[in-house]
C-alpha cells in the first residue's frame, strides 16, 4: 500500500532588507526558522480524519515544528533540521529531518531531503552548537534525485513542487511511499 504524504502550506516572511540583493536560499531559510504547528487546521478538520495513523486511511494527527538552521558541512552551507513532535513542542518526536539547499549550475536552486539512520543521538540538539556537524549523507538516508525539489523561477517568485509519482521511497519501516511537496516563495522572500 502506497502512503502519501503531503507538506502543509505556511505563510511565512523572510527577512531582507530592501534593494540588497538575496541568495534565495537565504529567504527560505529565514522564512522557515522557527516553530510551526498544524493546530488549526487540526481543530477545523472532520472527526474521521483524527485518527491514529494508518496505511489504510487518510488521517491527520496534531503536529509541532522547530525548524533550525545548523552547520552540517558535509550537506552543503544552507542546511536545516526539522524536528516535528507529536501533539505540541513536548509531545514525542514523529520525525527528523534535514532539507538541503543548494544551486546547481544544471538544474538550478534545489532542496535535498534526508532522514536520519539513528535520529535519538540529536533528538533535541537543534539549538546546541556543532549538534549536527558530524553528519554526512552516510549517516541519513538521502531521499534522491528524483525528490530534490526544483524551485523554479516564476514571475511572482519561485514554486517548488514534488509529486507522488516521481518521487517513491522506503520509509524505515519497509513500506513504499510517495511524497507531494509544494512550496511557494515570492520575490520579497515569503513562502505561502
Amino acid at each position: 500500500m502506497r502512503l502519501v504524504l503531503s507538506v502543509l502550506a505556511v505563510s511565512l516572511a523572510a527577512c531582507a532588507t530592501p534593494g540588497t540583493p538575496t541568495d534565495p536560499r537565504d529567504a527560505l531559510l529565514s522564512g522557515l526558522v522557527g516553530d510551526w504547528d498544524n493546530r488549526a487546521q487540526f481543530a477545523a478538520a472532520p472527526v474521521e480524519l483524527k485518527v491514529p495513523p494508518s496505511v489504510d486511511a487518510e488521517w491527520l494527527d496534531l503536529q509541532h515544528a522547530r525548524f533550525t538552521r545548523v552547520d552540517a558541512p558535509a550537506l552543503g552551507d544552507r542546511v536545516l533540521y526539522l524536528e516535528w513532535r507529536n501533539g505540541g513542542p513536548d509531545g514525542p518526536i514523529s520525525r527528523q529531518r534535514i532539507w538541503s539547499f543548494r544551486s546547481d549550475p544544471v538544474d538550478g536552486l534545489r532542496m535535498d531531503f534526508y532522514a536520519f539512520v539513528d535520529g535519538k543521538p540529536y533528538a533535541g540538539t537543534s539549538n546546541e552548537a556543532g549538534a549536527v556537524a558530524n553528519l554526512t549523507s552516510g549517516t541519513l538516508r538521502g531521499y534522491g534525485s528524483a525528490c530534490a525539489l526544483r524551485l523554479e523561477s516564476q514571475p511572482a517568485g519561485f514554486v517548488a513542487a514534488i509529486s507522488a509519482e516521481q518521487c517513491t521511497i522506503t520509509a524505515a519501516s519497509g513500506r513504499r511511499m510517495g511524497i507531494n511537496a509544494r512550496v511557494e516563495l515570492t520575490a520579497e522572500g515569503n513562502l505561502l
